[in-house]
């Protein structure tokens, strides 16, 4: 058999998890899909159906679209389009599966899913009373007992079915935005955005060259009907993956937006949650034309919306962050230098750090708490008037060994037009080479875990178990911080009383 935690979900158990499914209207994501056992059975129903698979012989027998091999992988903006997560993961780490579909599903969408009952019924570690928390506040638990004691593998762990329901605050800003429909010719202000109409027509070609392709085995049957038996088809493919002209369709509208987002500089403005909704808009409003004047109403609406969404970002990480107190009551691991109704000067967020494969400091890549910072530094950038574009993310101010700064400043390679990046070396003798040669420049230390360093707006100290401490460097910056909080969340600031207990 495949894996220790391979157990295929019986078909009783299938219809009792997805009872009451609306199942033509749903978008489902199957995280982890073994055999494919759940994944036929709401296809059969007409459901549209995404997966996630780590074993490479079960992901050759699905017959849906496979986003990635390990859930572990999949990110809130890739399934931002989806109303349910139908899952039976390992049971060995069922809680730790559970939490990353809730922390990655979007607003609105339900969660199914099976566990073994002694997670929900022995709380005995964080992970589970996290899990425990949530169910109570959002959801529901029931229990079916043996259910696999005669299924295709069987197993007597007595299994519990849990129902999580992801809170909605509203419906997406790009919702209804792009219907209105006019000729390209028609569109003012679009003619010197060249590469607008040019990523259009490279996107129009290749739908019409797709549909070619389909249509030439239409043509090759008409010739050969009169005297060939056999019926031909055509299959075109992604990645060596068989892929219908939606899924081609989506996943081409997703990398023109991002394509376009580039090349007009918006990363100043593209904060996690307009990821978030660009793709939720692509999965859901297809039908509505890649056209130059929604492309522009776009750009339009990002610009033009950008103090609500920095609101919004400004006030995800105070959440997150104060989330995290030392007696929350969210059972998440706090600390004392965190608050409950502010964002210290000091602060502290986890499972941002790993050590490299070298044995270094490294950030962890696609960490939810790494998309925040980087959300705050958008945010911060905005409130204080910084150029955004002439800043360095967290994770390559710690990723990479060899760079160098100007005037306090990370030297920019001005080759790269639309985003700055730092300059890249390959190893030690390049760099030298290069400061050899720009005397006003200087080596940036490499950044190692229980030492303070600057990045930006802050001063940083990572520790190895994955937090990091950070520390606003100007206390101006840290309390328009905490008054745009005020003003978002409609409340006064606590003022400290006397002896500095609050």
């Amino acid at each position: 058999m495949f894996n220790s935690d391979f157990y295929p979900t019986p078909e009783a158990v299938i219809e009792r998890i997805t009872e009451g499914i609306a199942f033509p209207e749903s978008k489902i994501l199957e995280p982890h899909a073994g055999s494919g056992n759940m994944v036929d059975y709401c296809l059969i129903r007409g459901a549209e159906v995404i997966a996630s698979e780590k074993e490479p012989k079960l992901r050759a027998m699905l017959k849906c679209r496979v986003i990635e091999d390990d859930f572990f992988k999949v990110k809130s903006a890739q399934i931002s389009h989806i109303s349910h997560i139908i899952m039976n993961p390992p049971f060995s780490e069922d809680a730790r599966h559970i939490l990353h579909a809730w922390e990655i599903a979007p607003e609105g969408c339900e969660i199914r899913a099976l566990c073994n009952w002694e997670t929900v019924a022995n709380i005995y570690n964080r992970t589970r009373k996290v899990l425990k928390r949530i169910i109570d506040d959002y959801g529901q638990m029931d229990y079916l007992g043996d259910c696999f004691s005669n299924a295709e593998r069987k197993t007597g762990v007595e299994v519990a079915y849990i129902i999580l329901r992801k809170p909605k605050s509203g419906e997406s800003e790009f919702e209804g935005f792009f219907m209105d429909e006019e000729e390209e010719a028609q569109v003012e202000g679009l003619q010197r955005y060249n590469f607008v109409r040019d990523i259009v027509g490279r996107y129009v070609g290749s739908v019409k060259i797709f549909d070619e392709q389909l249509n030439a085995a239409v043509r090759m049957n008409e010739l050969t009907k009169t005297f060939y038996k056999s019926k031909i088809g055509l299959n075109l493919t992604t990645d060596e993956a068989k892929t219908t002209r939606e899924e081609f369709k989506k996943d081409l509208q997703k990398s023109a937006w991002n394509y376009v987002l580039d090349k007009m500089n918006m990363g100043k403005y593209v904060t996690k949650s307009v990821k978030d909704d660009i793709n939720k808009f692509v999965e859901t409003q297809q039908k509505i034309p890649f056209t130059m004047k929604n492309i522009y109403a776009m750009i339009q609406m990002i610009v033009g919306t950008q103090r609500s969404r920095m609101d919004r970002a400004l006030e995800d990480v105070f959440d997150r962050i104060t989330k995290h107190y030392h007696e929350n009551r969210y059972a998440v691991e706090g600390w004392k230098t965190n608050s409950h109704y502010l964002v210290n000067q000091k602060f502290i967020l986890d499972g941002l750090t790993e050590i490299s494969w070298s044995g270094k400091f490294a950030v962890r890549y696609g960490s939810h708490n790494l998309e925040k910072i980087e959300d705050l530094l958008k945010a911060l950038c905005y409130i204080t008037g910084k150029d955004y574009n002439k800043s360095i993310s967290l994770y390559d101010r710690c990723n990479h060994e060899f760079m160098v700064e100007r005037e306090g400043q990370v030297l920019l390679d001005q080759s790269v037009k639309f985003r700055a990046y730092p300059v890249y070396f390959r190893n030690e003798s390049d760099m030298l080479s290069y400061l050899e040669k720009n005397p006003d420049c200087k080596r940036l230390p490499q950044v190692e875990f229980g030492q303070w360093f600057d990045w930006e707006f802050f001063e940083i100290k990572g520790y190895k178990k994955g937090t990091i401490h950070f520390k606003f460097k100007d206390e101006n910056v840290w309390a328009r911080f905490n008054q745009e909080i005020s003003r978002i969340k409609g409340y006064p600031l606590f003022e400290p009383k006397k002896g500095g207990q609050s």
